[in-house]
């Protein structure tokens, strides 16, 4: 007798061939099958899962971005470079701002040092776990020390600074393997719009 190997069932045939496959042998070949099948189904759902969460931190990033931006055009409107944060906790804005340098006369006040500061003082610790930080431009190497310092988890950005970005521009801080720690990058959110606010104002300046 022999095995017909055609799926999804494995049926078996009486037969003078050498070449079979007995009763014991079918009966593996179809919980073989089986469990393929169930492991490509519990594939297929574990993919769907990650899309979902994907999609949902994907559209969280928007959210907080378009933010962001409502506080860089504010800065614009101060006559301040167009730059805006804001830091979340919680699934929730704790705080948020865009440059003030100009009119503080404060060299550090750039919108993450500030959201930084605020974040602090709100939650009355100077270590900023379990939040993010949406910020419309690649951090300089004074703001990327600054999220180190504060172990701020998670960054992320809108448009690249190759003038004076420390992510990945020109330096690569927050991944920096001697530092003791690392801070998960996302990058190119609503990148467009980020660079064009800031590409506006100075247009407009020349």
């Amino acid at each position: 007798m022999r095995c017909s190997l055609f799926l999804p069932h494995a049926i078996v045939k009486q037969t003078d061939d050498p070449l079979f496959l007995c009763p014991w042998d079918a009966w593996r070949f179809r919980v073989a099958y089986s469990l393929l099948r169930a492991l490509c189904v519990l594939s297929a759902l574990c993919v769907s899962y990650f899309r979902m969460l994907f999609s949902r931190e994907m559209h969280a990033d928007i959210q907080f971005m378009q933010e962001a931006l409502a506080e860089a055009r504010a800065a614009a409107a101060a006559g301040e470079v167009p730059i805006g944060a804001v830091l979340i906790h919680n699934d929730a804005i704790l705080s948020r701002s865009g440059n003030r340098t100009i009119r503080d006369c404060d060299p550090t006040a750039h919108a993450e040092i500030t959201v930084l500061r605020e974040a602090a003082r709100l939650l009355g610790n100077y270590r900023l776990a379990e939040t993010t930080l949406y910020v419309t431009i690649e951090p300089c190497s004074m703001c990327a020390g600054a999220i180190i310092q504060a172990r701020v988890p998670r960054l992320v950005y809108g448009a690249d600074d190759p003038k004076g970005g420390a992510v990945r521009s020109c330096f690569e801080i927050l991944s920096n393997p001697c530092l003791n720690h690392q801070v998960e990058i996302t990058s190119g959110v609503l990148a467009a719009d980020c660079a064009a606010i800031l590409q506006s104002f100075f247009a407009e300046r020349r």
